[in-house]
């Protein structure tokens, strides 16, 4: 692991209602053009960790979709480095739970396009990106973390 990581939700931020391709199971599929601005962002970050919140992350590993997630990150550099433990709404609690069982997480962003619970946890609040697509990213927080305004400048640069 490195020092860093992004939580990664996919429905919404790899993809959105307006989204072509579909996925093998026939679910909204992943634009490679927005996984392309996420490898773009995490190497002008120098890296980090990619970490599921998203639904996407209950899926069995040898299921359809799960492999086509996995391959399409592949594509662009990337990998799956870990899954938070959650259930529907509580992914700020799932975040907070992982962060505690990984200290050598040092700095983080969080992007989704749902707010959840991530408001309980001001540091979880502070660096969640709300999205509608990578490319259509804005603060959460009125005071956002220094990790989430680099990431917010470079899906600007990149996107």
């Amino acid at each position: 692991m490195k020092g860093f990581a992004v939580f990664l939700d996919v429905d919404g931020v790899l993809n959105t209602r307006t989204t072509v391709e579909r996925s093998p199971e026939g679910y909204t599929g992943i634009d490679p053009l927005r996984v392309k601005v996420l490898a773009d962002v995490l190497s002008k970050y120098q890296g980090g960790d990619i970490i599921l919140v998203s639904d996407w992350k209950n899926m069995r590993a040898e299921a359809g979709d799960y492999a086509y997630l996995v391959s399409r990150l592949g594509q662009y550099g990337l990998a799956i480095s870990g899954k938070t433990d959650d259930n529907g709404p509580d992914r700020g609690a799932g975040v907070t739970k992982y962060l505690e069982e990984h200290p050598e997480i040092k700095e983080y962003v969080i992007l989704d396009d749902n707010k959840f619970d991530y408001g309980a946890n001001k540091k979880n609040w502070d660096r969640l990106l709300l999205t509608d697509g990578i490319e259509d990213v804005s603060y959460a927080s009125k005071t956002p973390a220094v990790e989430a305004m680099l990431f917010y400048d470079f899906i600007r640069m990149v996107g």
